[in-house]
């Protein structure tokens, strides 16, 4: 599986979002994206193994609401067929859904960290200071 043009929107939302809420908003948005879907990737099968889906469908629209944000749209899409799944009651679709959303992510993941560990933190506010 390779990246595919989800690289491209990354980046695209990556500028727009520093622009529009800076650096350091931008930061820790994307820390707590790449935190937070790290721990729900790996939760995903736990919750299936546990029969746990109301909680699997949550921790699936958390990966979508996340993955959108940041125009990661093939990893929303999966995300969304691991939840709609699960809401249809298709739980023997379920392992090869999760195990193809964890997939693509895996492919992302080196990328979005490569990307945030570029992004300069904004400079402490210079101003003058009377002596």
């Amino acid at each position: 599986m390779q990246p595919n043009d989800d690289t491209a929107r990354f980046q695209q939302a990556v500028e727009d979002l520093s622009r529009d809420i800076g650096p350091g908003g931008l930061l820790e948005i994307l820390d707590s994206y790449l935190t937070d879907t790290r721990s729900r990737m790996e939760l995903l099968s736990q919750l299936l193994g546990a029969g746990d889906l109301p909680s699997l469908a949550r921790c699936a629209h958390s990966i979508q609401g996340g993955s959108s944000i940041f125009g990661l749209h093939d990893l929303k899409q999966a995300a969304l067929a691991v939840e709609l799944a699960v809401r249809r009651a298709e739980t023997h679709e379920l392992t090869a859904l999760i195990g193809d959303l964890q997939a693509r992510y895996r492919v992302l993941e080196p990328m979005l960290w490569a990307v945030r560990s570029g992004i300069p933190s904004e400079p402490p506010e210079s101003g003058c200071s009377e002596v």
